[in-house]
C-alpha cells in the first residue's frame, strides 16, 4: 500500500496533527500479494468474506470521508489477517495519530520501520509523534521524559534490515575462510600481502556486521522490545485483575515482554519496574 501525503502527519496532533491525508494508492502487484495473503493466512472470520480491493477501497473511501474509526478498524482488518507490510502499518499509525491514539500511532510507526528500515518519511513520523506523546505527558504531569531516539547501538542498524545484516555476515564469513584457505597456497609474495591484510580487514567486518545482526535481533537480550499503548495502564503483582497494582505506565513507554499468562503478560517497563499487564495494553514492535 502506497503511504499517505507525507507532511509530518504525526506532528499535527490537535491544532498540527494530521491536518490532511494525501491520497491513497494500491499497486496492483501489492494487491496480488494482500489477496494472496488473505485467501491463505486468514482463519474463518470475516476477512475471507472481503476480498482485499473491497477492504483497502473501504477503509481509503473512510479516510477521504474523514471516518477514521472505520479506516483504523479497516487497517487493523488487514493486520489480523495476516497482512504485515510497512505502508499499511504507516497508514494505519497516521490513522492512529489523526484519532489522538499516539501510543498505537506509535506502534504502528515502529513497525513499519522495522519492516522498512531506512524510510526516512517514517523515521520523521515516529519522531513527531513521540514528541507528541511527551507534550501531551507533560501537559498531564507538569514535566514528562520521552524516548525521541534509540540509544547509539541501536540507531547504527536501524536503517538496516536483519535479512540484509544476516547476508552481509554469511558473506563476509565464507569470503573469511577463503582466504584463510587460500592464504597458504598462494604462490607469490604480493599475494600473499595482499590475503595477510584483507583476513584480518575481513575478520573485522565480519564481527562488526555480526555484532549488527545480534544489536537488530536483540539476541543478548530477554523479552520481546513493546509499547504502552494507554495512559495510566495498570502494571500489577501478578496476572489477575484483583492483583495489587504496583505502578502505572504511561502511553507510549517502552517495555520488554517475558512471558504471557492468558490476558496477561509479563513486562519490565523502560524504568526497571517488572509486573504483569494485560496483553491488550501493550503491543510488541515486531509483528505477532
Amino acid at each position: 500500500m502506497k503511504k499517505v501525503n507525507r507532511q509530518g502527519a504525526a506532528a499535527r496532533q490537535g491544532s498540527s496533527l494530521g491536518s490532511r491525508l494525501g491520497a491513497f494508492a494500491r499497486a496492483f502487484a501489492v494487491e496480488l500479494l494482500v489477496s494472496a495473503a488473505l485467501l491463505t493466512a486468514v482463519p474463518a472470520g470475516t476477512a475471507v468474506a472481503q476480498s482485499s480491493e473491497r477492504i483497502f477501497a473501504d477503509a481509503n473511501a473512510a479516510v477521504f470521508a474523514g471516518d477514521f474509526e472505520r479506516a483504523a478498524k479497516q487497517y487493523q482488518l488487514l493486520i489480523d489477517s495476516g497482512v504485515h507490510d510497512a505502508d499499511v502499518y504507516f497508514n494505519a499509525g497516521v490513522v492512529h495519530a489523526r484519532r489522538g491514539q499516539l501510543g498505537r500511532a506509535a506502534l504502528s510507526f515502529e513497525r513499519s520501520a522495522w519492516l522498512d528500515p531506512g524510510d526516512e518519511t517514517t523515521e520523521q513520523e515516529l519522531t513527531a509523534v513521540y514528541a507528541a506523546l511527551g507534550k501531551r505527558r507533560a501537559e498531564r504531569a507538569g514535566e514528562a521524559t520521552m524516548r525521541t531516539r534509540p540509544p547509539l547501538t541501536e540507531a547504527l542498524v536501524r536503517p538496516i534490515s536483519a535479512d540484509t545484516l544476516a547476508v552481509i555476515v554469511i558473506v563476509l564469513d565464507v569470503l573469511f575462510f577463503a582466504l584463510l584457505l587460500w592464504l597458504p597456497r598462494a604462490k607469490q609474495d604480493s599475494v600473499k600481502l595482499g590475503l595477510t591484510i584483507a583476513a584480518p580487514l575481513c575478520a573485522l567486518l565480519l564481527l562488526l556486521f555480526g555484532a549488527g545482526l545480534a544489536i537488530k535481533t536483540e539476541w543478548l537480550r530477554s523479552g520481546s522490545a513493546a509499547l504502552v499503548l494507554r495512559e495510566e495502564a495498570e502494571l500489577r503483582e501478578g496476572p489477575d485483575a484483583r492483583a495489587q497494582v504496583r505502578t502505572r505506565a504511561y502511553e507510549g513507554q517502552g517495555a520488554r515482554v517475558q512471558e504471557r499468562a492468558g490476558a496477561f503478560v509479563s513486562v519490565v517497563l523502560d524504568g526497571g519496574q517488572r509486573g504483569w499487564m494485560k496483553r491488550n495494553d501493550l503491543g510488541t514492535i515486531r509483528p505477532d
